[in-house]
């Protein structure tokens, strides 16, 4: 998988995030919760296609998802 498809799909999770948190209004925008929720968004999306691609989630050292050089 392309660095290009990658970035299309964290823009889109985080386009659905927007679409859905702009109807709700839950988290304001603009403060440390919402960047929080992004960084989790980008997350998801690398668990999926880890596991798509890889069978299995790959972590850094400080045990966060492994988005390093982020081509799969």
């Amino acid at each position: 998988m392309t660095n290009g498809k990658i970035d299309y799909a964290e823009r889109q999770a985080l386009n659905m995030f927007d679409k859905w948190n702009d109807c709700t209004g839950v988290i304001p925008k603009h403060c440390g919760y919402y960047a929080e929720a992004q960084a989790c968004i980008i997350d998801a999306v690398h668990i999926g296609i880890q596991m798509a691609l890889l069978g299995e989630i790959r972590y850094d050292e400080d045990g966060n998802v492994n988005k390093e050089g982020k081509i799969y």
